[in-house]
């Protein structure tokens, strides 16, 4: 099949309870928002085209206008649950795939085929998004990977190594229903090389590119076309990796943006790295700026989840930050625990 168009959304998931430790509430919208760009970035990968039908609407009836409009071949919402007063946490956690049973045939089957690689429940639901969302004419999913109401949820829900495969995951469900081949993050000769003097290029593979930046916290719009945004976008980037603002998009900083080689980090770098080692941190309940720069406030944190595992070992300025100390901040989950 050529040109299959997936419509990427974010339900609203409201706020949580506010989370010890950090004492701030986290906005639902912050989880959509970066599973959405992952999800694209994949989706392009594979050579489908996508469209992100909430970038300025969150209405689920102006998001299924969006996707009849666009005659999307199949829609997807990503999603946390909630239960109760949003006061404090409860136990009522767990994950699910729902679809409108109203139309039911080819939804559940797209939702089963999501499933088969997510591991989660598929459920019938004649309520999920109302009227609107059961009048898209298309198969939809709404994956609810969690409750943001669940302290373990949304401690998982936190990291940016769940979000990556909550997002590949989706995508793998989604090539198998299209019968699409699903290209590998890690394939580096899949992402195009791209020269200093790119810009006015556009398609798919821009696109992704302009996603991927944005999920690396990298302001750009995704438009599919190599302007003045994305070439600025792209220099920061390399500039923030040790790299030529000049070398372009090559495959070191794919990597970069991938985090496929997350490498020694220096005391006061900007770096994707660094970025990465703040959200493991915040995820495990351990406050931190989220500028991508390895600071003092970084360093503290990291050390108190150093002494909190027993690992032995503490950085410093001078020291940076090793590999092998990232490598222990890499589970999903862990971290503070629960206080009430």
């Amino acid at each position: 099949m050529d040109n299959i168009m997936i419509a990427i959304g974010g339900a609203n998931c409201g706020t949580s309870p506010v989370m010890p430790y950090i004492g701030t509430r986290f906005d639902g919208k912050d989880f959509t928002r970066i599973v959405k760009l992952y999800l694209e970035t994949a989706l392009l990968r594979c050579d489908f085209d996508a469209l992100d039908i909430a970038q300025s609407v969150d209405d689920i009836g102006d998001m299924a206008m969006q996707v009849n409009r666009h005659t999307a071949d199949g829609a997807v919402l990503i999603s946390l649950e909630a239960f109760g007063s949003r006061k404090s946490f409860n136990d009522f956690g767990g994950s699910v795939v729902k679809y409108c049973s109203r139309r039911g045939g080819r939804s559940k089957i797209f939702c089963e085929d999501i499933c088969s690689f997510l591991s989660l429940a598929v459920k019938s639901d004649t309520e999920d998004g109302g009227a609107a969302w059961q009048a898209v004419g298309c198969p939809t999913a709404t994956v609810d990977v969690g409750y943001i109401t669940n302290f373990d949820d949304l401690k998982r829900a936190l990291d940016p190594d769940f979000q990556v495969n909550a997002a590949e995951h989706i995508a793998m469900g989604i090539c198998e229903h299209f019968g699409m081949p699903y290209v590998k993050r890690d394939d580096i000769l899949s992402y195009p090389l791209l020269c200093s003097s790119a810009t006015g290029k556009r398609g798919k593979k821009i696109k992704m590119l302009q996603a991927l930046l944005g999920a690396n916290g990298y302001m750009t719009e995704i438009d599919g076309i190599y302007g003045k945004h994305t070439d600025d976008a792209v220099k920061q980037a390399a500039i923030n990796n040790g790299m030529s603002e000049t070398d372009g998009v090559n495959a070191a900083l794919w990597r970069d943006l991938l985090l496929l080689n997350k490498q020694h980090v220096e005391f006061g770098s900007k770096c994707t790295t660094a970025l990465y080692i703040q959200r493991k941190l915040f995820a495990k309940l351990y406050k931190t700026p989220m500028d991508g720069c390895l600071g003092e406030q970084t360093l503290c944190a990291l050390n108190e989840y150093l002494k909190d595992i027993e690992s032995g070992i503490t950085v410093s300025r001078s020291s940076g930050v090793s590999s092998d100390v990232i490598k222990l901040l890499s589970p999903v989950g862990g971290g503070r625990p629960r206080l009430f």
